[in-house]
């Protein structure tokens, strides 16, 4: 990044739906009941138990690598001088730019991430347009030569400020 290309705004968002997080809890907190009985103390779980290795395994990735994964997923939307920047952690090790020289145009919205593009996180609907978004219905839809972007967003007004400042500058 160069030098002159300034940070304008920044958001963070982390997911904050409570009944996913019950939802995960619910499967961890099972994950460590079936461990704890049958590694620890050695009391069979069910009918038809299966072996040692596949419940640590089981364990391993339910009861560890998931939540931990899911404690550090965050959606980064930066603002600069040349671009937006957005970086879903951990699943993108850099961030994708959306260079303003390839901006058509933007607004924005209000959706329901469900319908339109299946659930929330990176996605692609069938019209090809691309989805960042971590939770709620606001959004930025920005229209780029080859394709439309929507980046969900918290604070729909601040990011819209925050363009529109920006590309009022670049203009000038």
């Amino acid at each position: 990044m160069r030098e002159d290309n300034k940070n304008v705004y920044r958001e963070v968002q982390r997911p904050r739906q409570l009944w996913l997080w019950g939802l995960i809890l619910l499967g961890v907190a099972y994950m460590w009941y079936w461990f704890i009985q049958q590694i620890i103390y050695d009391v069979d779980i069910g009918n038809n138990p299966a072996p040692d290795v596949i419940t640590i395994v089981f364990w391993l990735v339910f009861g560890v690598a998931l939540p931990g994964l899911f404690g550090l997923l965050k959606l980064i939307i930066e603002v600069h001088t040349d671009g937006i920047y957005i970086r879903f952690f951990p699943f993108n090790f850099q961030y994708k730019k959306y260079l303003f020289r390839n901006l058509n145009d933007y607004e924005r919205i209000t959706y329901n991430s469900l319908k339109k593009f299946g659930g929330w996180g990176i996605r692609i609907n069938t019209k090809g347009e691309i989805a960042y978004n971590m939770s709620g219905t606001e959004g930025i839809k920005l229209k780029l030569k080859d394709n439309t972007v929507i980046i969900g967003t918290q604070e729909p007004d601040q990011l819209k400020k925050a363009l529109d400042s920006v590309l009022k500058h670049n203009k000038d």
